[in-house]
């Protein structure tokens, strides 16, 4: 992807840190034999070359197994921190509701979030309709992760964290998207087009069929790629 930076190992630690000082939020993508997602975490803390521990674990979520590997991301401002690890033993405290990762083996990369942000060609939002509170509503879909997405509504709505959310979009290449989530942002930006935004993260079911959202940003991701080397 264009414009990703590896970073150092003292890079990746000032990242760390300013991600725990900030309560960036971040989410985990298990990549074992039934992939899912965790999100709204935290760094809870880290020890450079050994381990690097995520606290917002709820006591109904069901921590993965040790060895996992998984895709950690955080967002970081305008910046994505992104690395590979794999689940350690073990937590800091008596809750249990510390996750445990081994420090990354290969270097972490930081994108811009503007070109993580996946929409349309050229960046432009998606119109599509969302199952939210019993309503189906009109939505904008301002961006696409492979572990979330922002949606944009005329009104603010009334909706609390953590509400359930089902997506039903059309994609660009004419793959439709429909996939269950979970509010973790509100937000409401006066001013803008469709003002109040939620963040989702997505949670499939086991039938969910995720290949659309993979094919599709990959090729977004293709096509940035392919921009920045002719700029």
């Amino acid at each position: 992807m264009g414009h990703a930076s590896l970073l150092s190992a003292p890079d990746l630690e000032q990242a760390l840190a300013q991600a725990h000082l900030a309560g960036a939020a971040a989410s985990l993508r298990l990549l074992g034999a039934t992939p899912r997602l965790q999100g709204d975490l935290r760094v809870h803390a880290f020890r450079p070359g050994a381990f690097l521990e995520l606290a917002g674990l709820r006591a109904r979520d069901l921590p993965p197994s040790e060895g996992t590997p998984v895709t950690l991301t955080v967002l970081l401002d305008e910046e994505v921190l992104t690395l590979e690890s794999r689940v350690l033993p073990g937590a800091g405290d008596d809750s249990g509701l510390l996750l445990r990762l081994a420090w990354p083996r290969e270097a972490a990369r930081l994108h811009q979030r503007r070109e993580v942000r996946v929409a349309a060609p050229e960046q432009s939002p998606l119109r599509i309709r969302v199952n939210l509170g019993g309503r189906r509503l009109e939505a904008m879909l301002v961006n696409l992760t492979e572990t979330g997405v922002g949606l944009g509504l005329e009104e603010p709505a009334d909706v609390d964290l953590y509400a359930p959310v089902e997506i039903d979009a059309q994609l660009p290449d004419g793959a439709v998207l429909r996939c269950p989530g979970e509010v973790r942002h509100i937000t409401y930006l006066e001013g803008q087009p469709y003002p109040a935004r939620l963040g989702v993260v997505l949670q499939p079911r086991p039938d969910t069929d995720l290949d659309p959202i993979h094919r599709f940003i990959q090729a977004r991701r293709t096509d940035l790629s392919q921009r920045f080397r002719q700029s």
